[in-house]
């Protein structure tokens, strides 16, 4: 059966509740936030690990009656300092959007630039973070680094903080079975498939969202029409194959066979879909609109069939699998989420 409403708003990131998103240098020309506990992170993905980094972070700051603010950086510093580019499990503003209904006050954006790159740690938050609040503590993973080559750990941003009356904390990283969660080793079990463990890391489903556009209609000639998507480059996807999961179009959540990667039975064919899925129970017109698509568990990966007929047999299978899952009616979600 279909997911319960609070779990489908959770695996899509929606919420009711979101904090100011304040952007540097904009901030600095407004008037400074006041005292505050930090969250200093990339925060890709927004895992467990992050939750529950800022959660300590937002009961520090009612314990000290102060504000709690994320402090992330935009764009991403894997993309300005990483030789190969990195894939990221969320777009940067959805990743802004996630942090703003964590619970904190606020999240505070640095422009993240070579030149902040070369600072070290003095330099950070004299320059950059203390002219827009007043730190009171600052809360951070115990494998946190920062400045120049990553030379502020966490004990030599402690020694310089503590005459200055900041309490800094070096949390403990969450773990799965032993092994630190990390938005590097979710990127790892995607690549591999492996949604199930992605989503026990993450706390929810991975979910990619794009533009529903027109493709080659390969599916609806043999029987089940797909939503072409067209999610934004450099996001981390699922291994190619045939997944069950969920899509979010225009407030309802439909069940879906999802299918990632371009078939091989239509490699040699131009402009075949990379993504794209079934919604089944939904009828209508969904060309230009926003899809979000939710991965459950991995049916089976990408392979050669032999004849047409054998691919249309697994596809109605991989179709039935998920209308026997989650049946095939849509869930309402409501205007207000």
């Amino acid at each position: 059966m279909m997911p319960d409403r609070s779990e489908l708003a959770r695996d899509f990131l929606l919420t009711r509740e979101s904090a100011p998103i304040y952007r540097i240098p904009n901030l600095n020309a407004a008037e400074p936030l006041g005292p505050a506990a930090i969250a200093i992170g990339a925060f890709d993905g927004l895992h467990t690990g992050h939750r529950e980094l800022i959660a300590r972070t937002v009961a520090d700051a009612r314990d000290r009656g102060c504000a709690a603010y994320a402090v992330t950086f935009d764009p991403d510093p894997d993309v300005v300092l990483g030789g190969d580019p990195v894939a990221h499990l969320l777009p940067m503003a959805e990743r802004l959007r996630a942090l703003a209904a964590t619970g904190v006050d606020g999240v505070i954006v640095v422009p993240f630039t070579r030149e902040l790159a070369a600072l070290d740690h003095a330099a950070f938050f004299e320059r950059v973070l203390f002219p827009v609040c007043r730190v009171c503590s600052i809360h951070v993973g115990s494998d946190f680094r920062l400045g120049a080559g990553g030379a502020s750990t966490v004990e030599v941003i402690r020694a310089w903080c503590a005459p200055r009356g900041i309490d800094v904390t070096g949390h403990e990283l969450v773990r799965d079975d032993g092994v630190p969660i990390s938005a590097t080793r979710i990127r790892g079990l995607l690549a591999a498939g492996d949604v199930v463990a992605a989503a026990h890391e993450l706390g929810r489903r991975f979910a990619v969202r794009g533009i529903v556009s027109k493709g080659r209609h390969e599916g609806s000639d043999m029987g089940f029409p797909t939503a072409n998507i067209v999610v934004p480059a450099g996001l981390q996807m699922p291994a190619d194959g045939v997944y069950a999961g969920l899509a979010l179009t225009e407030g309802w959540v439909w069940p879906a066979a999802i299918n990632v990667g371009v078939p091989p039975t239509f490699a040699d064919r131009p402009g075949a879909a990379a993504l794209e899925a079934n919604l089944i129970g939904f009828s209508g017109e969904l060309y230009g609109t926003t899809c979000a698509l939710a991965f459950d568990r991995r049916l089976r990966p990408s392979r050669v069939f032999d004849s047409t007929e054998e691919l249309i047999s697994a596809v109605l299978g991989n179709i039935a699998e998920v209308r026997a899952e989650f049946g095939e009616g849509g869930v309402k979600l409501g205007d207000d989420l």
